[in-house]
């Protein structure tokens, strides 16, 4: 995040939260006027927890989600629904190299957290758990409310593999932990005439 230029934020600000909301107000007419259908919106884990060397990533993904629940109330009562698929990863091309944009200018004094990320998404390319045709089945199920999701409530976030489950768990746990161990020193901060 520290060495990347304006037009890369805007380059990925552009792809992952500018384009998903284009799209969506592009179709939102036609939902409101059939007063139905989905909007799905492609999250990740990473909109979940912010990880060295993907904090630009993982802030689109946070904002995708965000963006997500927000739209879902807005637009339930017009009988149109909104989801936020969060994946984990997928064995596809998303890794390969080549397709990984690494920015143009590189600091050395960030190399010692940088460096285990490069070589852990090396060593993971084509490792990665998720099978791609099974995801895009439950995708597609979510979105017709067919097969294995029908007349299921669909929740406003879907994780997607069995390491989107453990990640998400894992940082759930630990929110709650804080919560916890947080929960007076937080609530101190109330005006007296609040009641807890």
């Amino acid at each position: 995040m520290q060495t990347h230029s304006a037009s890369e934020v805007f380059k990925i600000y552009n792809t992952n939260v500018f384009g998903s909301l284009t799209v969506t107000r592009a179709v939102l007419p036609y939902m409101r006027a059939q007063k139905s259908g989905t909007i799905a919106n492609m999250g990740s884990i990473g909109g979940v927890r912010g990880t060295q060397g993907a904090g630009l990533y993982c802030s689109t993904k946070f904002a995708i989600a965000g963006i997500t629940e927000s739209l879902k109330a807005e637009v339930a009562h017009l009988g149109i629904d909104a989801v936020c698929i969060e994946p984990g990863y997928f064995r596809t091309n998303f890794l390969v190299p080549g397709h990984r944009t690494p920015t143009a200018a590189r600091i050395a004094d960030y190399d010692p957290v940088m460096e285990p990320i490069r070589n852990m998404f090396n060593t993971y390319d084509r490792a990665q758990p998720g099978d791609p045709e099974k995801g895009a089945q439950l995708i597609a199920e979510i979105l017709t409310n067919s097969g294995r999701v029908a007349r299921k409530e669909v929740p406003i976030r879907v994780p997607l593999g069995s390491d989107a489950i453990a990640f998400i768990s894992a940082k759930a746990e630990e929110t709650l932990q804080t919560m916890k161990e947080w929960k007076d020193l937080s609530s101190s901060t109330d005006h007296d005439d609040v009641k807890n």
